[in-house]
């Protein structure tokens, strides 16, 4: 142990030495640019959100951290207008549908603000314009003296003409408009060497308004001097009667590349947690229910149904093939061999001699009426003597026929 003693000590005074060396470094300019507002170090966004409730007083400042389309009701609503959406990040890459989904909100007379180094070539061609950049992006080399010093001038209007031109001693990292449609975008801040950076594009009842400088925004540029009075004046082009500013938290973690979303309808129903649970319990069920399914099942019995009198219908078909023919003397003699065969089939009863004595009789053993059987022993008769018959003759056995059938 007392061997020992000596490295243990030794170690400790090291274990000192690297913390009085790490500590000596707590002062040291931060040099990461974060632009999250929950930062205090110099290129973080702490002041400019909190000094929102002041310039907007009347209105409920919120916190949005969904995609255009997916905004919470509390946070901001597509059926009204009067609400401005602030966008700080250093990347905008909005995807088309996201884009879309902005400009149906501004159209109805809200307010987007939108402040990024870089805006993706969706949103660009969008909005028609292309940029140029002042700075390397990242990762930033601080002590390069090209990078330092960003100097803004405000145009008037709508901005005053006393204290408009706006100065730090940071990092610029900003970009500026090469080209842009102006029918439809008007400027409003430019730097110090007249490259613009800020746009004002309106879109039915609203507007948007892209800026290019996001370290304006920084705690570093707002605190410098009176660099305040760029926020105030900044923020003065939003609706000063915005019921509701959001700020937004999506795009500043949203990644600069992501993959192209799925065309498929489910993508909806797979976005919303409430139709996810919703198709995958529908899908779930459709499986149990194969599976349950698949189990054999005793076939089902097979209803017979009872013979039908097949011979009448053959008859009946035959008559009308002979009826079409016109052949009428014929088909009434089909009709009444038929008549004289079912007869001496079901009855017993000689069909040659059609007395008065056969009449009764038939009568009484069919069940049919006197009247129908003395008919239709006449028209036998008629039919064997006429020459000819005509079709109403032979619709009249017809029927007689049918009549003792139905009745017998």
């Amino acid at each position: 142990m007392k061997k020992a003693l000596p490295y243990i000590i030794g170690g400790l005074l090291l274990l000192v030495l690297a913390g009085l060396l790490a500590g000596g470094n707590g002062n040291r300019f931060d040099k990461r640019v974060t632009l999250n507002k929950k930062d205090k170090i110099p290129y973080g966004t702490f002041v400019a959100f909190n000094n929102l409730p002041y310039l907007f007083p009347h209105a409920n400042i919120t916190i949005n951290k969904k995609a255009p389309g997916y905004w919470e009701e509390d946070v901001l609503r597509y059926d009204t207008s009067h609400q401005s959406l602030l966008i700080v990040t250093k990347e905008f890459n909005a995807s088309d549908e996201e884009l879309q989904d902005l400009f149906h909100f501004v159209s109805r007379g809200n307010n987007v603000f939108i402040s990024a180094y870089d805006l993706n070539l969706k949103a660009q061609d969008f909005f028609h314009f292309t940029l140029g950049y002042a700075d390397t992006g990242f990762p930033m080399e601080y002590d390069a003296g090209t990078m330092d010093t960003l100097r803004l001038w405000m145009m008037n209007p709508p901005f005053s003409k006393t204290t408009n031109r706006y100065a730090y001693p940071g990092r610029k990292f900003y970009s500026h408009f090469i080209s842009f449609d102006s029918t439809m975008s008007y400027v409003l801040e430019r730097t110090a060497d007249s490259n613009v950076v800020l746009l004002r594009i309106r879109a039915g009842e609203g507007s948007f308004y892209i800026h290019t400088a996001p370290l304006s925004f920084s705690n570093y540029f707002l605190l410098h001097r009176q660099n305040m009075g760029h926020y105030n004046q900044l923020l003065s082009v939003l609706d000063a009667g915005s019921t509701t500013v959001a700020w937004d938290e999506y795009y500043i973690h949203k990644p600069v590349y992501t993959p192209d979303k799925s065309p498929s309808p489910l993508r909806i129903f797979m976005q919303q947690p409430a139709l996810r649970m919703a198709l995958l319990t529908a899908l779930a069920g459709l499986i149990i229910f194969v599976l349950l399914g698949l189990k054999r099942k005793q076939r089902l019995i097979p209803v017979i149904e009872p013979l039908r009198n097949d011979s009448l219908d053959f008859v009946k078909t035959i008559g009308r093939l002979y009826f079409q023919k016109k052949n009428n003397k014929n088909l009434c003699n089909k009709m009444i061999v038929h008549f004289t065969e079912y007869v001496h089939s079901h009855y017993k009863m000689n069909t040659g001699n059609m007395d008065s004595d056969f009449i009764i009789r038939l009568s009484g053993k069919s069940g049919s009426d006197e009247k129908t059987v003395k008919a239709i022993a006449e028209y036998i008769s008629f039919c064997h003597d006429a020459p000819a018959i005509h079709d109403q003759q032979v619709t009249e056995l017809y029927t007689l026929l049918e009549k003792f059938y139905k009745t017998s």
